[in-house]
């Protein structure tokens, strides 16, 4: 057996307690103060150099091995989600409205393990290892941007990052990993349909913006069918539809919100011109106005090829290859890591929750969503794996970056 599996294995007690107690103690993005006491405190008894309050409420710690070298980083969130928990587990949330449904708790817990193992072995790293963990990344604008202000990459300098995510899609005890654009890039929009209201008895005297905004989502929905290569992932949707007050009266305003989504910047950008053209077309032929702001939000993270094989390698060796997913599909979801990816080249990968024997199948942001917690030992585990081979590589190819760069 591996022997960084072998010491993740037996520290498997102690990574599901600090998970249990994260759990039950949810903290949404830039409140993770008690998260970070506890991060904090478990790196500074393990001998790390620490910094805490880093781009808000974040924490790093610094692994310096025997030699200087290279210095690799570790990252994991660490932020709840402001939702329900429904579960009914001992360690549920203790918090209304706040809840664990992303798996962040695993992922602290994990790396809190990753570095207890390297710890012991600081010996054999030729190089540092840095210990990411960040604030705020389902709250836009994200934890990552702030902790790269304050120099998370920096002193010494950062050339390699790595970070994981569970996935109840994928099988548990499994790892999957795309190479290049893994995630989308996204935008939250916000849309009025300005009309004219009046009594739904004499709606020729009215702009109906109820009816503009029906045909609007229906307009729309042909720039992902008709004008986007169904090749190339991209994802136009509402989640919010609110207007009007009572069932005879016309209301003046309509509004809806959504997201754009798609595997780059630049088509993400294109969809959005789309989206605004579809808009302004409707209102204009229904005789009404409309009103639309464009929040850009996280863009696409960009996984470097030579890293993900690094990843893969690791992961097999650690793992069986048969556990080994690779994958092109990206996820449709976005992720603040990209801003790290953008600063140096990185991998995202995900480790597999799916377990349908345990009824491990809720997805990602469900209230009822939990996983295994022998995965644990397994994401800290193969955390150590990677970072003391990408120390240990004699040789690195010339590592790319995204060219797309975020829009402020």
């Amino acid at each position: 057996m591996n022997r960084f599996m072998e010491a993740a294995l037996a520290m498997a007690p102690q990574l599901g307690a600090v998970r249990r107690d994260i759990h039950r103690h949810p903290e949404t993005g830039m409140t993770e103060t008690r998260t970070a006491r506890i991060v904090a405190d478990y790196l500074k008894d393990l001998g790390l150099a620490v910094r805490e309050g880093v781009g808000g409420t974040g924490v790093v710690g610094l692994l310096e091995g025997r030699r200087q070298g290279r210095t690799v980083a570790i990252r994991a969130d660490m932020d709840a989600l402001p939702m329900a928990d429904r579960k009914t587990t001992a360690y549920r949330s203790g918090v209304d409205g706040k809840a664990h449904a992303c798996g962040h708790d695993g992922h602290t817990a994990m790396l809190l393990g990753a570095a207890a193992v390297l710890s012991r072995h600081a010996g054999e790293l030729d190089g540092s290892v840095k210990f990411i963990f960040q604030p705020s990344e389902e709250r836009l604008p994200g934890g990552a941007k702030p902790m790269i202000r304050d120099g998370a990459l920096e002193d010494p300098r950062v050339e390699g990052i790595f970070s994981c995510h569970v996935h109840p899609d994928v099988p548990q005890g499994s790892v999957m990993v795309a190479p290049g654009y893994c995630t989308v890039s996204s935008a939250g929009f916000t849309l009025e349909m300005i009309g004219k209201g009046g009594h739904v008895a004499q709606p020729h005297q009215t702009v109906d913006p109820i009816v503009m905004a029906a045909a609007c989502i229906t307009a729309a929905q042909y720039i992902i069918s008709r004008r986007t290569d169904p090749l190339d992932p991209a994802v136009l949707a509402f989640g919010v539809v609110q207007g009007g007050t009572a069932n005879n009266i016309i209301p003046e305003r309509v509004a809806l919100k959504g997201t754009i989504r798609a595997l780059s910047p630049a088509r993400r950008d294109r969809l959005i011109a789309m989206f605004r053209q579809t808009v302004e077309g409707t209102a204009r032929m229904h005789g009404g106005d409309f009103r639309l702001e464009i929040d850009m939000e996280y863009p696409s993270v960009f996984n470097e090829p030579a890293m993900v094989d690094l990843l893969a390698r690791a992961a097999g060796d650690l793992l069986g290859r048969s556990r080994v997913i690779r994958t092109e599909k990206p996820f449709m979801g976005g992720e603040d890591v990209s801003y790290f990816h953008q600063e140096v080249p990185g991998v995202f990968w995900f480790i597999g929750t799916g377990n349908p024997d345990k009824g491990f199948t809720h997805p990602l942001h469900s209230p009822w969503f939990d996983f295994d917690e022998a995965v644990l030992p397994i994401g800290a585990a193969l955390h150590a794996q990677c970072a003391l081979d990408f120390l240990s590589a004699t040789e690195m190819p010339a590592l790319s970056r995204p060219v797309d760069r975020p829009q402020e």
